[in-house]
Order: structure tokens, then sequence, then C-alpha cells
């Protein structure tokens, strides 16, 4: 009974310490697919000048906080060539994981189920490739399906259910088929698979934002997404085609990386060919220093098709005045004229003198002369005169606070606007030099040539700048404890 038992446990332990993984056994008569770093067909860089299969679309959306938004689509021939043909055997991006699939027939339309033969999965590595699954097959004659979603993810199993995948938005779907490839039993038992050149099938996509030359800053921070109207199609082995979906819409991200230019490009996402699309951009972003959250555009009647490159340029502009320092500046500075408040139409005007209409005490609504009594100490609101601007309470006196983050953007000393010199900040908003009035004893108009002095609403603080001609040495001075509450300046209003 020992012996029999010894026996028995022995077999067990010879078949157990002899199996292996099902995908790493083949057959001793099957051949070992190897694979050749495979290639792209490059995205089309066809010239669309004359002859555009999307025309432009526009569309203007003006904000009620000063903003005003515009988007037109068309296809991205900027950065690339515009040889009037598609850009052939591009390398593919290292560590993008692909997929062959074989089917033992000699064409496509003799793909099924019943034919599938197996499948081995790849990673690109530099200009090797990297086995992930082995795929062995007998010899004889196959149709090979090659399909990459174009990233590192690993790809989801495979059996011979089906001969079709699923395909969404966001992914860089790329197939290649390879017809009729006979496969011999070579010496050392493996074929090498060459001559991959995978084709898009999807298209790409980025968003080009851009802030309004000469009245922003940089734009320094930007996300977003896009809402789509379809969001899947399924893939067709049999007749190598994508069909799109119709289905509710979706949203995909939008990502830029590090931005800080006046125009900054998002990365690139990919999209589901589509006719006729309305799609709807909303963004996050800060240019000039200022953040604006969920400002969305929509576009429609748009047309993405497979293998080509689309952008949408989203056009922020303001006509109230110049971002920088993350506030609106006005267009110009503040006068009174006639019983109505106004700024002047150009950032350089101002008059200087004693009866302009252009020049406050501190938290006066009127104009000099208008104040009689002792100068007041506190800041109130409600006497602020840039809150008379219509509409009412929009506008405001600036603070040193904001003053201080308008020197921060920096500066250029004698800048030149119109006739006028001053000071020009975040490269964006020219502050002439204004002067202020003396009117304690004898009112005296004074350094409008070399100096500008502008009013806060903090009691004693003025903002000045001013160039070499008032002691030597240009510079900038914020926060400025002045203290002469008898002095009256000019104010440049903002708004948040």
């Amino acid at each position: 009974m020992a012996k029999i038992i010894s026996y028995t446990i022995f077999i067990l332990l010879f078949v157990t310490g002899c199996s292996t993984d099902e995908t790493e056994y083949f057959p001793e008569d099957n051949v070992l697919v190897e694979i050749k770093a495979p290639q792209t067909d490059g995205w089309s860089t066809k010239d669309y000048i004359n002859t555009r299969n999307c025309p432009e679309k526009t569309t203007v959306r003006k904000e009620e906080d000063g903003l005003n938004i515009k988007i037109h689509t068309l296809p991205d021939t900027k950065r690339t060539a515009k040889s009037g043909i598609n850009t052939r055997w591009a390398n593919m991006e290292d560590n993008i994981t692909f997929r062959v699939i074989a089917y033992k027939c000699a064409d496509v339309a003799n793909i099924s189920t019943a034919n599938y033969a197996g499948y081995g999965d790849y990673r690109l590595s530099g200009s090797s490739v990297q086995t992930n699954k082995k795929l062995s097959l007998l010899i004889g004659t196959y149709t090979f399906v090659c399909y990459s979603f174009g990233n590192s993810n690993s790809l989801a199993g495979f059996d011979n259910s089906t001969t079709n995948i699923p395909v969404s938005n966001g992914q860089n779907f790329m197939t290649c088929i390879k017809p009729n490839i006979n496969i011999n039993k070579a010496e050392d038992s493996k074929y090498t698979l060459d001559n991959i050149v995978f084709k898009h099938l999807c298209a790409r996509y980025r968003v080009l934002a851009k802030a309004q030359s000469g009245r922003m800053s940089n734009i320094t921070a930007c996300s977003g997404s896009i809402t789509l109207p379809k969001k899947t199609a399924v893939y067709s082995f049999t007749d190598n085609t994508l069909n799109v979906q119709e289905e509710n819409t979706e949203t995909v991200n939008i990502l830029w990386n590090n931005p800080d230019a006046m125009e900054v490009y998002s990365e690139y996402i990919y999209l589901l060919p589509q006719n006729s699309a309305k799609i709807t951009v909303s963004l996050d972003f800060t240019v000039g220093g200022k953040a604006y959250t969920n400002k969305s555009i929509t576009a429609d009647g748009l047309t993405f098709t497979a293998n080509n490159t689309y952008y949408s340029s989203i056009d922020f502009s303001t006509d109230q005045g110049y971002i920088v320092g993350g506030v609106i500046w006005a267009n110009g500075n503040l006068y009174y004229e006639n019983n109505e408040y106004k700024f002047f139409p150009n950032t350089e005007d101002f008059i200087g003198g004693t009866n302009t209409g252009e020049i406050f005490y501190y938290n006066a609504l009127l104009p000099y002369p208008s104040l009689k009594t002792d100068p007041v100490k506190t800041w109130n609101p409600a006497n602020d005169p840039c809150s008379k601007i219509a509409p009412a309470n929009t506008w405001r006196t600036p603070s040193s606070k904001d003053f201080t983050k308008l020197q921060e953007a920096g500066y250029t000393i004698d800048a030149v606007s119109g006739s006028k010199k001053g000071f020009k900040f975040g490269n964006t908003l020219f502050l002439p030099y204004c002067g202020y009035l003396q009117s304690l004893v004898t009112p005296y108009y004074k350094d409008k040539d070399y100096r500008g002095l502008y009013a806060t609403s903090d009691y004693k603080y003025i903002f000045v700048f001013w160039n070499s001609a008032y002691n030597g040495k240009a510079g900038c001075n914020m926060p400025n404890d002045y203290n002469c509450p008898w002095d009256a300046f000019c104010i440049r209003c903002i708004r948040d």
C-alpha cells in the first residue's frame, strides 16, 4: 500500500511540475511571430488653403464682466509641412502598445470567428519591439489585423468571440491590415512580420488660447474641456471601418503644459470622426494675472475627418481696458464733465491743470476744486467717483495692493503712447506722466513731464513713478506713504 501511495504522489508531482502558462506554451510545429518596429502613415498635412474639407466656423460671445470670447475652428496646418500630400512613414512614439491578431485566411473578406488563430501583444521600445504576449502559428496563409490605441496602457484580452472592438474619444486609434501573409517553417521556428504602417482612424485636435495683443498680458494658466456629440465607435475587422455610434454627448478634458505666453496651444486630444458636429469648449484660465472660470463657447457645423488635424482658436479680448496685475484697468483716466463721469478715450490722454475735471482729492466724488472742508481720512465706497461710471458700482479706485501687483508685472521707463511719455506695465498698460496738483496755498500743477502720480483707496498712499529728470534716477514706488491730504491726483479706475 505504501508503494502505491508513493507512486501516486510521484505521478501528481510530475504532472503539476510540467504544466506551463497557456499563453507561453506552443505546439512543436508552430512558428513564433516576431515584429519589426512599426511606423505610422503620418497625420495628413494637405494644404487646405484653397480646398478645405472643413470650412472655418466663427462664433463670438460677449461676457458681462468685460471679456469677449471668439472661437473659430479650422484644419491645423500651422507648424506642419504643406506638401499637398500625406506625410509618409513617420516614426511611432516610444512606449506605445499594439496588438497583432491572426486569422487563417488570405484576405479581410474571410475574417471570421471560425478563422481566428490567436493574437500577440507588443510594446515599442526605442527602435525595437518588446513582446508582452507571444503569437505562435502553424505554417499557412494568414491575414493580420494590427491595432493600437496610441498609448502605453495594457490592452484588454481578446478571444474568438468577436471580430470588432470598441473605440472612444481620447484614443489615438490606429490600424494596419496585413493580408495574404504566407508563414513557412523557418529554420529557427520564427517569422518576422515587418512593414507595419499604422493609419490614424481618428482626428487630432487641440485648442489655441489667445490673449489680445496690446490689451492683455500673458496667459499663465489654462485648463478646460470639450463637449462632443458622439462618444463611442466600433471598429470592424471584416471591412476595416470605424462605425461611430449615435449616442449622448461626452466631455473630454483639455490640458495645457505650463503656459506662459500670449498664445498657448493645448496638448492634442483625439476625436472620433464626426460630421456636422456641435462642440462646446469650456475653459478656466488666467490672463494678465486675472483668473476666469467656466468660460464656455459653442461652435457648430464642424467636420472632423480621420487622419486630419484641427484646432479651435479661442480669442480673448476686451474693449473695457487693459488686463494686467489681476484686474481690468480702464481705457483712460477718469474725468468729470457736464454732470457725467467719463473715461478719456485713450490711455495716454490727460490735460493737466487746475480746473480740468480730472484731478481728485482722496475719496471725493467731485474733482478739484469741489473740496471746501478738511480732507477725509476714511475711505467710503459710496464716495468713490469710479463707482459712478455706468453701469454703477462696476468700477472702483485701485488700492495700494492693486498698484503693487501692477508694479510686480514689470515696467518700461519712458514708454511712448501717442504724443505722451510714461511707464508701460506688464508690457500692456500705459500710464502717462500726469503730475499732480498742490493746492494747500496757491494751486500749482507740477511734474507732468516726468512723474506719474495716481490716487489709491488707501489714505496717505499714492502710486508714483518717475524718470531720471526728477531726481537723476528713474524708479517706481508702491506703497508710497505720501501724507499730503491737500494734494490732488489723477485716477485710473479698475474693475475686478
